[in-house]
């Protein structure tokens, strides 16, 4: 596949997952009990989180990475998995709406940082 058509697979995909965690968000500040709206986003928060991992992996082969994958990598992973944790804290601490938004574009932000500047 090429490079470009794996960045905006990827680029999709991290759309389809903050996009499901938000929404997520807003519905168990509507109504918090289980909802069909809430399914869709956690369906929308999941399949995103595994485009987003395969389109990484792919982008990596084109990149040239092999064996030894460098720390910005590895930052990139650890940000995946805190992304994944992130649909629990959603539903348990709905309360703390503005600080969950917070964090979220935190993880966004030093995502793209790492993506961008590879700093280590």
């Amino acid at each position: 596949m090429p490079y470009l058509t794996l960045k905006v697979v990827h680029l999709v995909a991290l759309a389809l997952t903050f996009m499901g965690l938000a929404g997520a968000l807003a519905s168990n500040a509507v109504s918090p009990g289980p909802s069909l709206t809430r399914r869709v986003f956690a369906i929308s928060h999941g399949l995103g989180l595994v485009l987003l991992l395969i389109s990484g992996f792919f982008l990596l082969i084109q990149l040239g990475i092999g064996k030894n994958l460098p720390g910005w990598v590895w930052g990139k992973v650890i940000i995946w998995l805190l992304a994944g944790a992130s649909a629990t804290l959603v539903r348990r601490f709905a309360r703390f709406q503005v600080p969950m938004l917070v964090y979220l574009a935190v993880l966004v932000g030093l995502g793209a940082w790492l993506a961008l500047y590879k700093p280590f």
